[in-house]
């Protein structure tokens, strides 16, 4: 009997320390249907700010000539991109349809092409829709 309860006192606290368990938070934790209907919200009344946005960024690289029309081409393909994800995004909500998770469903590019990348949000005018959404230290 002493052999039994010695081999089960050993088991349980060796057994704790033979398991890993991840306490952080998954990967998608962020992403639940709240942050989806009010992505698909935002997508909806935000979207025309594409064709600021779009103007904003080819006077800096192309000119004002050029930025003019290509606000209007590229805005509206844009804002018409970004209002199609907004209805398809309030319409599934409650589901989780991209991939099973209640991600985007567009691919975050901008991290490598910062001109054809969608951001989760639309763009905004102002300093406020500059910002990412966590705040990270940078040595």
């Amino acid at each position: 009997m002493k052999k039994l309860v010695a081999l089960l006192l050993l088991t349980s606290f060796a057994a704790p320390a033979l398991l890993k368990a991840d306490i952080q938070s998954p990967p998608g934790h962020q992403f639940n249907w709240s942050r989806k209907f009010s992505r698909g919200v935002g997508n909806l009344i935000l979207s025309p700010m594409e064709y600021v946005n779009v103007y904003q960024r080819s006077v800096r690289s192309e000119g004002v000539n050029v930025a003019f029309m290509d606000a209007i081409v590229e805005g509206t393909k844009r804002t018409l991109v970004r209002y199609g994800y907004g209805i398809f995004e309030v319409a599934t909500f409650p589901l989780p349809a991209w991939k099973l998770t209640y991600r985007p469903p567009y691919y975050r590019k901008e991290a490598l092409d910062p001109w054809w990348g969608y951001t989760q949000s639309a763009p905004t005018i102002g300093f406020s829709g500059q910002t990412d959404y966590s705040r990270t230290q940078s040595w």
